[in-house]
């Protein structure tokens, strides 16, 4: 019999399904049809795993944080907690992913070029927040949702590392 997760990161919320066979793990997000198989290898005794999903090899390095872990893989670090799933529990996280605050944070590490948007702007959907040059290249970084500004932790011409908090927005 499958077990329910309830895995929540700052911006979504989702139940996913696992079930462990003779083969190994089975996983599937909940209401999704197909299964996937999949293996988890910790690397000696580092916080460094191997995940093989579908035959393809992805390395994840998990840190414990208070209330939570976060993930890295490759340049993009995600924020997550797992708990056991509970309808009322599953209830009240998709109400906060409604609301709440969302952090954006660097993908990786430049230089911020221009800061548009000021704590107490409303902001829409799709909005450039700011643009940061890495690499040579700008890339505009844009608001997940709408909401008002709350936080800008950055000034232009400011050199981030990849997971430094730029701008929280207060959703809802």
């Amino acid at each position: 019999m499958a077990k329910k997760y309830l895995i929540r990161t700052e911006e979504t919320a989702e139940t996913y399904e696992v079930e462990q066979d003779a083969e190994g793990i089975l996983v599937r997000r909940e209401g999704a049809e197909r299964w996937t198989r999949v293996e988890l290898h910790r690397v000696g005794d580092s916080q460094l795993y191997l995940l093989i999903h579908e035959h393809r090899p992805v390395e994840i390095y998990l840190e414990r944080l208070r209330g939570g872990a976060r993930a890295t893989i490759g340049r993009h670090a995600f924020d997550f907690r797992v708990e056991r799933w509970r309808p009322q529990a599953a209830k009240l996280a998709a109400q906060q992913v409604q609301t709440g605050v969302r952090r954006i944070t660097a993908p990786m590490t430049g230089s911020i070029v221009e800061v548009r948007c000021r704590v107490g702007d409303q902001v829409a959907q799709g909005d450039v927040l700011l643009v940061i040059e890495s690499m040579k290249m700008n890339n505009e970084l844009r608001s997940p949702a709408a909401g008002v500004v709350e936080q800008v932790a950055v000034a232009g011409g400011q050199r981030v590392n990849a997971g430094d908090l730029l701008v929280a927005i207060h959703v809802g």
